[in-house]
This record gives C-alpha cells, structure tokens and sequence, in this order.
C-alpha cells in the first residue's frame, strides 16, 4: 500500500507500478461491517494498470463501518443514507483532487452495502463514474428520491457487471436481477453473472471480473 492524503475519510491507496500523469481508477466501497482494508486485497487479481483507493466508511458498527444505518434488510434509513452519500461525493471529489485520478477513468467497484452505494451514485452522478462493478448488492429506488432524474442519455451504453449468489442468504438473488432488470431498461451496458455461491465473493466471480476489466481495456474504455 503507499501512503495516503488527508482526507476526509480514512483509505487506503494502490499505486500501478509503471508511472504515469494520470491512472484509471478503482475506488472500492466495502459491505456493512467490514472496513477499508478488505476490497482492496483483491487488487492483485485484476490488471495492475489500476490505481485503488479504497475508503472507511463513515459509521461505526460493531467493530466495523457502514455507508448508512438499516431500518430492515433493504430498507436503508433515508437520512444517513443521504449523508453517506454526499460523503461519498466529498470523497470521490477529493480523492479526484488529492492524486493521479483519471476523471474519465473512474470506477466504483462495491461488494454488498457497497454495491448499493455503487449502484445509487452512478445513477444519481452518472456523468462522474466511467462504470461499476457490483457484487452481491441491489438498488435501493425507494432511496433515491428526488436525487435520481433517469438520465438515459448519461446511462446509455455505460458499462456494469453484476454478480451475484444463488444462495445469498442476505440479500436475495432477486434483488440482483431487479438491479440488473433497471439497468437494461435505461440503456447501461450490463454484463450479469450468478453464482452458486452465498453473500461472498467466489474464484469464478472474481474471474468473471478480471475479464470484464481486461475486455474495458481492449475497448479502450481504461
């Protein structure tokens, strides 16, 4: 890992080793009680071309964080879910600012909770996030409110890979078809994998992945 600006949430930073003005970029946003140590071990798995920054969440939970609160499973509470996510925007905004972020370059890659804030800033800030990678997560519409204006024009053709569980025994494979269901109907270009694998990140899932990103490459997306 290298040594991180100050900002406004605690991360943590991996550089590609081959230098350059500017990187395509991963920031990763971890599941409901784990930190910001865990998404980014997956690095070593996928292009090294990458720069990742992967941030804490802001709310302390058992030993862990989270984006936002829970009323219910799939039920976010509305006011710290709006707070975590103009968190974000203040995160992404100052990550963009603090290194070498490619602004055209940038990802969301989230797992679970993460996957959910994923999912709402790129449909809220479309024009900001070049695709997602979403793992075990769905989108919380209810949520969004006023903050989402279908903007099919930004979402047309932007690509998203989904993966998902059959046997998730938190959030439902359903969920996940929903997710990928809404980004059909808005023009997003959305490859969707299920798993036989519970709420987890599998060989075959991260496989999955590490195609997608080489194929944005080939594509010239990266």
């Amino acid at each position: 890992m290298n040594p991180t600006a100050t900002l406004s949430l605690k991360h943590l930073t991996r550089f590609p080793k081959q230098p350059a003005e500017t990187y395509p970029t991963v920031i990763c946003l971890h599941g409901r009680g784990s930190n910001e140590a865990d998404l980014i071990g997956l690095a070593p798995a996928l292009d090294d071309r990458w720069l990742w920054i992967s941030p804490r969440a802001p709310l302390d939970l058992m030993g862990g964080h989270e984006w936002y609160r829970l009323e219910d499973i799939g039920v976010p509470n509305q006011a710290t879910f709006d707070a975590g996510m103009a968190t974000l925007d203040r995160f992404i905004t100052e990550a963009a600012s603090a290194y070498p972020v490619d602004p055209q370059r940038l990802f969301l890659l989230g797992f679970s909770q993460g996957s959910m804030m994923s999912y709402s800033y790129a449909l809220t800030q479309p024009g900001r996030v070049a695709g997602v990678i979403a793992q075990s997560g769905y989108i919380p519409l209810s949520s969004l409110n006023a903050g989402w204006k279908e903007d099919e024009a930004m979402l047309k053709g932007k690509p998203f890979i989904i993966t998902h569980g059959t046997h998730d025994p938190i959030i439902p494979v359903e969920w996940g078809r929903q997710a990928r269901d809404t980004l059909i109907r808005l023009g997003a270009e959305v490859e969707y994998h299920e798993f036989q694998m519970g709420h987890s990140v599998s060989e075959d899932s991260l496989m999955a992945i590490m195609r997608w990103t080489k194929r944005q490459l080939t594509k010239g997306t990266l």
